[in-house]
């Protein structure tokens, strides 16, 4: 399929949605000074739903522009993986979802995220690529969800970094900026002009301001891949608690776990640390490629706030947490 056909196309269809949107609110205002309260209930009632329709139709062009982006790579998304059991992806050339789609600032968060994520499986071999664990549906779901909402947060986070690298090496003007004199109290200068130390000098706040996801239609894209990959979080949860019953420790947990899996009570999947690390790494790459797209869509037609929106579908938990928190 012609790329540029495509946006062209999509773009289209968001433009009709925003000028169908435009409509509406103008017959809202000139409803709302002649109609009587059971046809401004009414109407209130007809909006509600053309505006979930829109958002809804919103996110798919937003999804599909994830996934085209994912073509252009050629790198396909992996497939769902509900049923569980073994995991083979195939080989493909990670060059496409680390360097050609990173900031060299960029990759080496990836790199450290995907080095924890693999450590946590606490089996050295598996380090090595040929190792194969085998961990809860659940899990992997919330890796996947974790890493998607990591990959956003990145993206986000280094645009403003590279941004104020830019405006620091030109001033406010475009002129090359003054160097400043050194400060004898400051640490390593590698440190503090990487991106792990500029994000390091975050507030608690600020972190949270920048992890949001910014838009519903953004939000549900995300859990859109997540479902189809794996289920619903929050069933494959329920189920996971159930099997564990109550623990007292950490390590009950694991050992309950470990049971629970090998007797079949819960959905798991067994996979390289290869597998694992495609996993991850698509994972990331969906987070950082959605939130380039949700600025595109943005600017044609204007996205809803997230603001407190739950997040369960993603989280495994309406309230928005992890299952280790």
């Amino acid at each position: 399929e012609n790329p540029v056909l495509f946006e062209d196309s999509v773009e289209d269809s968001l433009e009709k949605l925003s000028e169908a949107r435009d409509d509406e609110e103008k017959q809202k205002k000139d409803l709302e000074a002649n109609a009587k309260e059971d046809t401004l209930m009414l109407r209130k009632r007809i909006e509600e739903v053309r505006l979930t329709e829109r958002t809804r139709t919103v996110m798919e062009l937003l999804y599909l522009k994830v996934c085209r982006k994912f073509q252009v790579l050629k790198v396909p998304l992996i497939p769902a993986l509900k049923k569980g059991g073994d995991v083979k992806f195939g080989n493909i050339d990670l060059k496409a979802l680390t360097t050609d789609i990173y900031s060299k600032d960029a990759l080496e968060l990836v790199r450290d995220h995907l080095f924890r994520i693999i450590g946590q499986q606490g089996n050295p071999s598996f380090m090595g690529g040929m190792g194969v664990v085998q961990i809860a549906l659940f899990q992997a779901g919330q890796v996947y969800a974790m890493s998607a909402m990591f990959g956003y947060y990145l993206r986000r986070v280094d645009a403003r970094f590279q941004l104020e690298k830019l405006a620091g090496q030109f001033g406010a003007f475009g002129e090359e900026a003054p160097e400043a004199p050194p400060n004898p109290f400051a640490g390593d200068e590698a440190s503090t002009n990487s991106l792990k130390g500029y994000i390091s000098d975050f507030g608690p706040e600020e972190v949270q301001s920048m992890w949001a996801v910014t838009s519903v239609e953004a939000q549900m894209a995300m859990e859109t891949q997540v479902t189809a990959l794996f289920g619903d979080l929050r069933v494959l949860k329920d189920k996971l608690v159930g099997a564990l019953g109550m623990v007292s420790s950490p390590e009950e947990a694991t050992q309950k776990l470990e049971q629970a899996i090998k007797k079949d009570e819960v959905e798991s999947l067994r996979i390289t640390s290869d597998d694992l690390r495609r996993l991850v790494l698509e994972a990331v790459a969906y987070g950082a490629i959605l939130n380039d797209n949700e600025k595109q869509v943005d600017v044609i037609y204007e996205l809803t706030p997230a603001s407190s929106r739950a997040m369960g579908a993603l989280t495994g938990d309406d309230d928005g947490r992890m299952l280790n928190e």
